[in-house]
């Protein structure tokens, strides 16, 4: 914060910042000339007269020249280990239609060794050409020899060629639905490549368990984009409550440069490693849950049928009791809760089983 600090300095600050417009975002304190900085804290406000009159002889002094000063912006909602695998696999942010997304990931096919399976995540369809999902016949035209497996920019859907599903056990007609996921299936009955929510569970076995020197290395790269990007700290969600020792310590090392904020991924609760850094740069005391899925995959909880999709009305993916058992949980510990509820029908059953843990 650049308001409420000491206007006296009892000790010359590390740092000055002075002869700009600094913006304390709060109305009750209008935009000052110059801040100063001990020990990684703001301790004063004020001009940029008053606030030079504190320094000392080893005091930086940094002239704004005229520009802004800003409060540090906080990406309220990330993913940074999801940011991180994106940094490393294959990036389809700027994919534009399902030609290019063919393309794209059979030119990256041919630079993996034999059998090896192709990871990329980012793809979004909404302003695509095409006007429809991927499918595995879009993938298996370019790619059938290895598992593709493309995670939607939401991550609440994954499109696959035939070598995945295979390899994940959905060959042929599904016999069932999984609870709070969904397979796609064509006019056919047959699965078309997209799994969404809770139905891309069956793609674990595809999954290798990283090393610890994969996994900093992953967390590290997701910070360097979010810095890149402007953020100086981040709300980062579902976070495996294994990795928090391992982002205290990198944060602890100067890896990651940003004040974290984690809420652990609610199947992972009890694994869950809540506290903060001695210097506060990571604090952990908060859980993700899961209520329904997204809008674009259309699993998002709905009241009524989608306009465009009248078979369904989204995902339950949250099961009331043990949700409920687990919320509780942490309303005892002090712990915050966040939930994901995109529809309508998914908000209101989020609140009503807030009122009932408050109850």
């Amino acid at each position: 914060m650049l308001a409420g600090c000491n206007q006296q300095v009892a000790e010359a600050p590390d740092l000055i910042l002075h002869g700009g417009t600094i913006y304390t975002g709060l109305d009750r304190l209008p935009p000052v000339e110059a801040v100063s900085v001990r020990g990684g804290r703001i301790v004063a406000t004020g001009t940029s007269a008053d606030i030079l009159k504190t320094a000392g002889s080893a005091t930086e002094k940094v002239d704004l020249a005229g520009t802004y000063l800003y409060p540090g912006f906080t990406d309220a909602h990330a993913h940074l280990y999801g940011i991180g695998e994106r940094e490393t696999s294959l990036d389809l942010d700027e994919v534009k239609s399902i030609a290019e997304l063919v393309s794209v990931v059979g030119e990256a096919a041919t630079a993996l060794p034999a059998g090896q399976m192709l990871f990329g995540r980012g793809w979004i369809e909404t302003h695509w050409p095409e006007a429809r999902f991927p499918t595995r016949q879009d993938l298996d035209a370019v790619v059938s020899d290895r598992p593709v497996v493309l995670e939607r920019a939401d991550g609440h859907a994954i499109v696959t060629n035939t070598a995945a599903l295979k390899a994940a056990g959905i060959d042929g007609k599904p016999k069932s639905q999984p609870q709070g996921g969904r397979i796609e299936v064509d006019a056919a009955g047959l699965p078309t490549g997209m799994l969404i929510d809770n139905a891309m569970g069956a793609l674990a076995v595809l999954q290798t368990t990283p090393s610890e020197a994969q996994i900093d290395a992953t967390y590290e790269k997701g910070a360097a984009r979010e810095i890149s990007l402007g953020w100086t700290g981040v709300h980062s969600m579902s976070v495996a409550g294994s990795h928090v020792p391992r982002i205290n310590a990198l944060s602890d090392a100067g890896k990651l440069n940003l004040r974290i904020y984690n809420a652990i991924d609610g199947a992972d609760f009890d694994n869950g490693v809540f506290g903060e850094t001695a210097d506060k740069m990571v604090t952990t005391k908060a859980v993700k849950l899961y209520m329904d899925g997204a809008l674009g995959s259309r699993g998002a909880l709905l009241n009524e049928p989608y306009s465009d999709r009248p078979d369904t009305s989204g995902l339950m993916i949250a099961q009331e009791e043990p949700t409920l058992a687990l919320m509780k949980k942490a309303y005892d510990q002090n712990i915050q809760v966040c939930f994901h509820a995109i529809g309508d029908k998914g908000n209101e059953l989020v609140l009503d089983w807030m009122q009932r843990t408050f109850d």
